[in-house]
């Protein structure tokens, strides 16, 4: 597919730098400087003058609000339409060249609706970011400590400690960078805007399989991802941990029935609050106050 008619929407808040550097990145890489959408969530810190400045090509949507996530990508995918659409994070960068083109290929190919990135952290290390769909069988595999002994061939759809280094269909991923296909991003009505931030990414995955649309992992296309370059500047790590974890909770209540989502939901309790404990007991107050965000999510408290 021509990058001609892909649609990049990259959202910011009060991280103009890390939004130019990532907009470039993706034009360095092959995308029409007029095929980029930066959103601002109504930063008011002088972004979206910069955005103007620096970026005259891309189409800047200035929202009057913090509209959070999903509701401010939808705004930008709603801005320009496009044949296929790449949402990217403020704070990810094109790292392979050429992956912008591979993740709109995959995206092209019949049954597709999203792909995935490897992602990298700022030192180049592996950024695990692809994840089972949460049910009783993956979350008692990873609360009882046993995830990292599961074969790697199991990993993807078992445990989080896949090494990464194929391409495959996954379950879904946290999605930093997510390349959707044009037709499955109509079918999906984009991203759930029932809330402000985080596990969108997780629904949008598991919403594309249940349309029957397969989901990516891309082993040769790479993003350096930062993390939490936005919501470090508003939460603590325990108070991102609380709402990641609430967010998620929410989203199993959604998806799965009431039994099964309360059995999913009390074992990544368990998980986390024993690990909790561990942390505590080895002298680790931090990690373990961070746990215990993720604790206090999952239990609703």
């Amino acid at each position: 597919m021509t990058l001609d008619g892909v649609t990049a929407v990259v959202l910011n808040w009060r991280t103009p730098e890390h939004a130019v550097r990532a907009v470039r990145a993706l034009v360095d890489d092959g995308l029409p400087a007029d095929r980029a959408v930066v959103v601002d969530n109504a930063s008011d810190d002088g972004s979206v003058e910069r955005f103007r400045a620096e970026l005259p090509a891309a189409t800047v949507v200035a929202l009057e609000e913090n509209l959070g996530f999903a509701r401010g990508n939808n705004a930008g995918s709603a801005a320009l339409d496009g044949s296929a659409y790449l949402f990217v994070n403020s704070d990810a960068f094109v790292h392979r060249p050429g992956s912008v083109g591979r993740l709109v290929d995959a995206v092209a190919a019949p049954g597709v609706g999203i792909a995935v990135p490897r992602l990298l952290n700022e030192d180049l290390t592996l950024q695990p970011s692809v994840v089972p769909t949460s049910s009783p069988l993956p979350e008692l595999v990873r609360a009882s400590g046993l995830s990292r002994f599961v074969p790697n061939r199991w990993q993807p759809a078992l445990g989080t400690h896949w090494d990464h280094s194929e391409s495959r269909s996954i379950q879904a991923a946290t999605g930093a960078v997510l390349a959707v296909a044009g037709d499955a991003w109509r079918a999906l009505g984009g991203f759930a805007e029932a809330r402000f931030m985080y596990a969108e990414d997780l629904d949008l995955c598991w919403r594309a399989r249940e349309l029957g649309r397969d989901v990516r992992f891309l082993a040769d296309a790479e993003f350096v991802h930062l993390g939490s370059a936005s919501a470090g500047r508003r939460w603590s790590d325990p108070e991102r941990a609380e709402r990641v974890a609430r967010a998620e909770a929410a989203m199993i209540r959604e998806h799965l029935p009431r039994g099964r989502a309360t059995l999913t939901l009390a074992l990544m309790a368990a998980g986390v609050g024993g690990r909790a404990v561990v942390r505590r007991a080895s002298g680790d107050p931090v990690g373990a106050a961070t746990l215990r965000g993720w604790w206090r999510g999952y239990r609703g408290r």
